[in-house]
């Protein structure tokens, strides 16, 4: 697992999408929501979900995930 982590983390800045996923996860867990609460539509059941639809991505979606992950580091708990 801390393999996976270090893995995770490197790749993490080459890809804003990833950096996006790891900054919701962040944000569920401080707030106390599930994956599955809040991305229902997505279909999303934990971070692993959110780097499977993001792993490989075109150069104006990880434009769209840098803006997303700025927008979560801002987001309040409800």
């Amino acid at each position: 697992m801390p393999l996976l982590l270090t893995l995770l983390s490197l790749t993490a800045c080459k890809n804003e999408c990833i950096h996006m996923c790891q900054r919701v996860d962040k944000w569920l867990n401080e707030c106390g929501y599930s994956w599955e609460a809040t991305f229902e539509k997505e279909g999303w059941s934990s971070i692993d979900d959110c780097y499977d639809d993001h792993w490989e991505v075109e150069e104006a979606t990880e434009r769209s995930c840098q803006k997303q992950a700025k927008r979560w580091d801002r987001e309040e708990c409800y």
